[in-house]
């Protein structure tokens, strides 16, 4: 039995912390934080969001933490994601077979979101980066999708009705992104049923909906998972069993002030995920998710350094 873990990180806007290849004094703090949280997980596969899009940036990440003993690769797409990147470091025994091979599916669409008989415009700031894993000396494979999803937040407010009109605006923005993911997840179920399918990245977006998501009438996370009509299609959250923990821990990746009321108190919100096709669930895959090992890494003050995100990760584990 082979055990692997797998790790979706958000850093905070990596390019900012570094210039002409090299840390910048401001951020030598956080990118040793950085490092540390990562040596701690020690993952094979390392899903960076908000990613540097300059590939020196990686190397030298790599080389100031000392992470380059792990001997990682760096894995970005072929279609540039702009400043917040995606990017994926990844080791042994785990090899690449394809990389953005249906980036063209992510491509610009019209879409009746708020069902008013007009098709909008939609698109991703950032297309969804998928990566076909194989491991090495063996005919397993797995597909990662890794994602950086629309934000809900909002940067720039005159007033509250601006501030309500733009959330709402960007809750629709986010349903769309989320339904063409699902599509693009119903297409692979169908094609490749036994294919297993690890969806991870910052989704900004948790269980349940809020005020304005109610408006819109969906939630994004939960549209991600799949429906109840098709039972034998909804994704597992990795994390989900943090819910029944005897200690009743809280469950959440990130905290932020209160976009109206300045308080002390900042909110929380588990917007970092990791999510499984059932195949990776049945005892006799090639594959398999071990059970209950997802987890969030634990809130200490190196972590707290490192980013305003707490990394999630999981174990996988092949006979």
């Amino acid at each position: 039995m082979k055990q692997f873990t797998i790790m979706s990180y958000n850093v905070g806007y990596m390019k900012n912390l570094f210039q002409k290849d090299n840390p910048t004094i401001e951020s030598e703090e956080r990118i040793k934080c950085i490092g540390e949280v990562v040596k701690t997980i020690n993952p094979h596969i390392l899903g960076i969001v908000e990613a540097s899009n300059q590939l020196n940036d990686h190397f030298s990440l790599l080389e100031k933490t000392q992470l380059n003993q792990h001997h990682f690769q760096i894995l970005q797409g072929y279609e540039s994601r702009g400043e917040q990147d995606l990017a994926i470091y990844y080791r042994e025994p785990f090899e690449v077979e394809s990389v953005d091979t249906h980036v063209e599916f992510y491509d610009s669409w019209l879409e009746d979101i708020d069902s008013d008989d007009i098709k909008e415009l939609c698109y991703f700031e950032r297309k969804p980066l998928e990566v076909m894993f194989k491991i090495k000396n063996s005919n397993i494979r797995c597909l990662l999708i890794l994602i950086l999803a629309k934000s809900k937040g909002v940067s720039s407010v005159n007033d509250v009705l601006n501030y309500q009109r733009l959330a709402v605006a960007n809750r629709k923005k986010l349903y769309a992104q989320s339904k063409k993911i699902r599509e693009r997840l119903d297409q692979i179920m169908i094609n490749d049923p036994d294919l297993p399918v690890i969806l991870m990245g910052d989704m900004n977006d948790e269980p349940g909906l809020d005020e304005f998501q109610k408006k819109v009438g969906a939630s994004s996370i939960e549209t991600l998972l799949g429906s109840v009509f098709e039972p034998e299609k909804i994704l597992h959250n990795t994390l989900w069993h943090l819910k029944d923990d005897e200690q009743n821990k809280e469950i959440w990746t990130t905290s932020f002030e209160d976009p109206i009321v300045a308080n002390r108190r900042r909110h929380r919100a588990w917007t970092d995920h990791i999510l499984i096709t059932p195949n990776l669930l049945k005892p006799k895959s090639p594959l398999k998710y071990v059970k209950n090992s997802g987890e969030i890494f634990i809130k200490n003050q190196i972590a707290k350094k490192a980013s305003d995100h707490f990394p999630v990760f999981c174990k996988l584990e092949t006979d």
